[in-house]
């Protein structure tokens, strides 16, 4: 019998067709298709009848070099078969370009299965989140460009005709001449998987940078004419107020301005009709900035960054212009558009050709006596100005915004551009610059611009940003506060002049504090208004004292914030992650694109109606939650209708999380904390703490560590382990103070001990136990048991 079966079985091998092959090289090609397995959920498909296929970098893919993942292919019935851990993609050979006639998708997901017929001529139905080049002139929602993530589970990059990256000027290329039709193609095929597919985007258009850790705290800027001594004014008074500062943005009044006579006068008046201002100059006032490099120095000093805005114009007037126009070997093209927003009525507004490889050197040129000076970062301000950068298949923000991020790198700084992304302004504010979008988070971090204030932009922000996760963007920034405040026109304040009055451009208390809250829990909190008030002690009363409590809670969330940022670097994560993200399957998820998860463990719910209190509908997903602000536990999931008081807002965090935050300080030094307090939920769960110098380049080289902390409950037992600091890097802490907190426990512990001994400082205060360690050595862990 058994010989019987044996033979049977040698039949059986010779009859059946052959197995397929594992495969060694992630190149697969018939003819002309040919299929790159870049990982188990994404395929690069070209098709090039001219036999020519392409493997240089383009302006959104520029890398494809990675371990070749696990796939086997095979050809059976003329159906070129490729399957890896998660899908199979099925191309009928010799059928011409790719399209859903010939492609065919099956989505492995365990047993289930979904085939999927991918039209690379469409989006799929269903988008998740997407983007807009900015939300200028905006009070709620207003449509997204899609990204790369639907409920559909699949999506086609379309590469076909993006410009090809090199190092020679211009820096770019446009794809060679081809005969026939060609195309250059991702498939992404990540099912209910999202974050798979943010890891593919990322895999191929590279990361996104990892800013300062001073960029995690507050920000402040606003469109007023500041000089030297009224900012070492303003920076007192955020002192005396116990208001943590980190970031300052000089608006466009810092810059010179002249007269018909070539004679540099200051800043207009606020109030005065007729002011002049210093739209697109490129000196520093030197009535409002007698020393420059003095000043940046002082800013330095006081652990403050420092931002500058640009215009890209010059006036052809401006003292700098003759130097300019002789750099760029060309007078620069006039633009009618922009005079009226420039500061000499004289001279013509001149704008640049950023595909000219002198006039980007000319325009960069502009720029050096600032760096010189020593300022950190250029937040570019292309709104009204006509410098271009067109060419077949370039995307215009992403061009000049990665040419000012290889800038930032080359000065070794970390900040990229801070910039408005994706689609140039010629465009308008809401048009799609194609797949260069894809490529932004690369390259810059986006200002979302000139919004006005309504309670459903405070919603709607937040839905942004998580939103922005669809094309691999982690960094948004909003005008915390709005930028041009609550029209009393009724309209978005198209018309008012920034100097008739600042009351035009206000908020009310209220509306001021929930905007702060948000940004407390936002990537970037950034205080910035046309004119308006944004600032704590300029709100009179409760809404003022909240939103600094909400500031200084916004510093104390540096580490957090700075180990998700690093998330979004490595990883692909956003930092605020949309619930879909999380839980796409759930319809509830869908239902309230306001909340989010910043990063795994804390989740928001901004409050945008008016009252104190104010009403707010929040989704509990599965699981236990508590609340930040009263410490009740909560079992999701539920839908909670809630009253809340001024003072608090939705947030709730997750069983066994911890939570690492940092005590005040008047400004989060570039270093790591030496001192850190530590918030045990209730539950077994952990946290990995992300560290290294804070700012430079040296983390991409493997300077950089990681502490571990986890928490295990058993039988009324609690149990921490502060991990030993890992890796080598500039101001690595030798010593550590910690503060530890445990809520959940429910009664006073009869004992809590640190490495064995008995602990000595410790408190209860009747719902929390609150554990002192001073001094403790990085090299080594630590384990606190309280029983």
């Amino acid at each position: 019998m058994a010989g019987r079966l044996a033979a049977l079985a040698a039949v059986a091998a010779i009859l059946a067709p052959a197995a397929p092959a594992a495969a060694r090289s992630p190149v697969v090609q018939d003819g002309p298709a040919r299929f790159e397995v870049l990982s188990p959920t994404l395929i690069r498909m070209q098709y090039a009848p001219d036999g020519r296929f392409e493997n240089r970098p383009t302006l959104t893919v520029v890398d494809r070099r990675h371990r070749v993942p696990r796939f086997v292919t095979r050809v059976r019935a003329g159906v070129r078969v490729i399957r890896t851990g998660a899908l199979e993609l099925r191309h009928r050979t010799g059928s011409g370009p790719f399209s859903a006639a010939n492609l065919e998708l099956v989505l492995l997901d365990g047993r289930r299965r979904t085939v999927l017929r991918p039209d690379p001529a469409r989006t799929p139905e269903r988008p998740l989140g997407g983007w807009r080049r900015s939300l200028d002139l905006v009070q709620g929602p207003v449509p997204l460009h899609p990204g790369v993530l639907s409920r559909a589970g699949w999506h086609v990059l379309d590469d076909t005709a993006t410009v090809l990256l090199h190092d020679a000027p211009p820096g770019f290329a446009q794809r060679p001449a081809r005969e026939g039709a060609y195309q250059d193609l991702y498939l992404f095929g990540y099912g209910r998987d999202l974050p798979a597919a943010l890891a593919d985007l990322r895999r191929i258009t590279g990361p996104a940078p990892l800013p300062p850790r001073k960029a995690f705290g507050v920000w402040f800027s606003r469109w007023w004419p500041y000089g030297d001594a009224d900012l070492r004014a303003l920076v007192a008074r955020f002192r005396a107020e116990r208001v943590p500062l980190d970031t300052l943005s000089l608006d466009t009044d810092f810059k010179s301005v002249h007269d018909p006579a070539g004679a540099q006068i200051a800043s207009a008046v606020v109030g005065a009709p007729g002011g002049r201002y210093s739209w697109n100059g490129w000196g520093w006032n030197a009535q409002m900035f007698p020393d420059p490099g003095g000043f940046v120095r002082w800013a330095h000093a006081q652990g403050i960054e420092l931002g500058l805005n640009v215009h890209p114009s010059i006036s052809s007037a401006a003292p700098e212009y003759p130097a300019t126009e002789a750099r760029a070997g060309e007078p620069l093209a006039a633009d009618e558009g922009c005079r009226i927003v420039q500061a000499d009525p004289r001279g013509e507004c001149r704008v640049f050709d950023w595909t000219r490889p002198d006039q980007l050197d000319a325009y960069f040129a502009l720029h050096e006596p600032f760096e010189r000076d020593g300022i950190d970062f250029w937040w570019l301000d292309w709104c009204c100005d006509a410098s271009r950068a067109e060419a077949p298949g370039l995307t215009a923000d992403t061009w000049i915004n990665h040419r000012y991020t290889q800038r930032q790198r080359a000065r070794g700084e970390r900040w990229a551009a801070f910039s408005r992304i994706g689609g140039s302004f010629q465009a308008g504010f809401g048009a799609s610059g194609g797949v260069g979008a894809l490529a932004e988070h690369r390259v810059a971090i986006q200002f979302t611009g000139d919004t006005c204030g309504s309670w459903p932009l405070i919603a709607f922000a937040a839905e942004y940003t998580a939103a922005a996760a669809a094309i691999g963007m982690p960094f948004v920034s909003h005008d915390i506060g709005s930028f041009h405040g609550v029209s009393p026109l009724g309209i978005c304040d198209r018309t008012v002049s920034p100097y008739l009055s600042a009351s035009l451009n206000e908020i009310p208390g209220d509306m001021y504090a929930r905007w702060v809250q948000l940004g407390a829990f936002q990537p970037f909190e950034r205080l910035h208004s046309h004119h308006g008030l944004r600032l704590p002690w300029e709100h009179p009363g409760k809404p003022g004292a909240v939103a600094a409590d909400f500031l200084r809670l916004r510093a104390s969330l540096v580490p957090l914030l700075y180990t998700l940022a690093r998330e979004g670097h490595a990883r692909g994560l956003p930092m605020a992650r949309a619930l879909w993200l999380r839980w796409p399957q759930l319809d509830e998820a869908h239902r309230h694109p306001s909340q989010f998860l910043l990063g795994r463990d804390v989740l928001v719910a901004p409050v945008s109606a008016p009252g104190d209190p104010a009403p707010a509908q929040v989704w509990l997903p599965q699981g236990g939650w508590t609340d930040w602000f009263t410490g009740e536990r909560l079992r999701g999931p539920r839908t909670l209708s809630l009253s809340v008081p001024l003072e608090r807002m939705p947030v709730y965090v997750r069983d066994g999380a911890i939570v690492v935050t940092q005590p005040y300080a008047p400004t989060t030094p570039a270093a790591p904390p030496r001192a850190l307090e530590l918030t045990a939920y209730p539950g077994s769960g952990a946290f990995t703490l992300y560290e290294d110098a804070g700012d430079g380049l040296e983390h991409e080289r493997g300077a950089r560590g990681f502490q571990r902390v986890r928490q295990r409950r058993a039988s009324g037992r609690v149990t921490v382990t502060i991990g030993r600091l890992t890796g080598r890097f500039a101001g690595r802490p030798a010593r550590r103070t910690y503060e530890l907190r445990i809520l959940g426990m429910g009664r006073r512990p009869r004992a809590v001990t640190v490495a064995g001994r008995p602990a000595r400082s410790w408190s209860w205060d009747g719902s929390r136990l609150t554990v002192r360690l001073a001094a403790v050595p990085t090299v080594r862990a630590v384990r606190i048991v309280a029983r």
